[in-house]
């Protein structure tokens, strides 16, 4: 989760990223009127959406206590009035736990369901990040991969450290890195509005509730446990507008912090969804090492291309 890779980037940079977790997502927000579950021949069942982004998604990005899937959603029949007080309640915890997240490790499950090329694909693999200055660190690792019902063993890591995504693949031994950041530039990777690899955490309630129109929905069989479900819609002149359709929250009610994201692009053809799955108390804020964040000794020897920024333009000489 890094991808929740970036939109954004992808926008401002013309770099080609569509993987990663943790938009995290572009907000920690992720929303769905509908959910599509498709039941593979390997031995999970996997829960399938369509996308846009994720960054990181990578790192889109952070936090569950179980998430269980069920292949026909049902409602549940109980009374859950959405009160402006509940989801503000809401909101209110999930900013207060996600600013005190320092460390977190768990496994992650990005799906992405694409009903323009009528493809759907799921990842396996796990997340560790790490909050520090001056900016975060995330490395997430991809283990397996059904794409339309065929199994793959093929790794793939995303990385983000010191101002750079790195990208690599055990299939082809390529290893790419993006220049995300120039030296002493500045990014708050917990704003909404800006960031270019949003955290799915950690965001303000005030920033979230001027950006979406907020919904609690009731609970329905497959939601992730103990849950709330906010659904959230990018308001009409909203900077999101232009990239999400909807995000969807599961937000986790004993941690505070979300278990599943959920991301519609605004053209409705690609919706991805990412569960942060075992994800526990113990492993919230638990040291992890600055040396953990590098790629493994096995992407020794693969081919390494750099993609810099390119250099800023020098503003014009007066007289010239």
């Amino acid at each position: 989760m890094l991808s929740f890779l970036s939109a954004n980037y992808k926008r401002k940079h013309s770099a080609s990223i569509n993987k990663i977790l943790f938009h995290t997502a572009s907000a920690t927000l992720a929303a769905t009127d509908e959910i599509i579950y498709k039941k593979t021949d390997v031995t999970e069942k996997a829960l399938i959406g369509r996308n846009k982004m994720t960054s990181l998604i990578l790192v889109t990005i952070l936090a569950c206590s179980g998430c269980g899937t069920d292949p026909t959603p049902t409602a549940i029949p109980a009374k859950q009035p959405d009160t402006p007080e509940q989801v503000a309640k809401i909101l209110s915890d999930l900013e207060e736990a996600g600013q005190k997240v320092e460390t977190i490790r768990c496994s992650v499950l990005y799906s992405v369901e694409d009903n323009l090329n009528l493809s759907s694909s799921i990842k396996t693999g796990s997340l560790v990040f790490k909050r520090s200055k001056p900016h975060p660190m995330v490395l997430v690792e991809f283990t397996k991969t059904v794409s339309d019902d065929i199994v793959y063993r093929n790794k793939e890591w995303w990385l983000f450290r010191d101002r750079w995504l790195t990208e690599a693949k055990a299939k082809s031994k390529t290893i790419i890195k993006r220049e995300w950041l120039r030296a002493n530039e500045e990014c708050d990777f917990f704003d909404l509005e800006t960031s270019r690899m949003p955290m799915p955490f950690g965001q303000k309630k005030e920033q979230i509730l001027q950006n979406f129109e907020v919904k609690l929905m009731p609970p329905q069989v497959g939601d992730p446990e103990n849950s709330d479900h906010l659904l959230c819609r990018p308001k009409k002149n909203a900077p999101l507008a232009s990239e999400y359709k909807r995000l969807e929250y599961y937000v986790s009610k004993e941690l505070h912090l979300p278990t599943r994201i959920v991301a519609e692009d605004v053209t409705g053809n690609k919706v991805t969804v990412v569960d942060f799955t075992d994800t526990k108390k113990g492993n919230i804020n638990s040291t992890i090492p600055d040396s953990a964040f590098v790629l493994p000794k096995e992407t020794r020897g693969f081919h390494v291309t750099e993609e810099p920024l390119k250099p800023e333009s020098s503003p014009p000489t007066p007289g010239k």
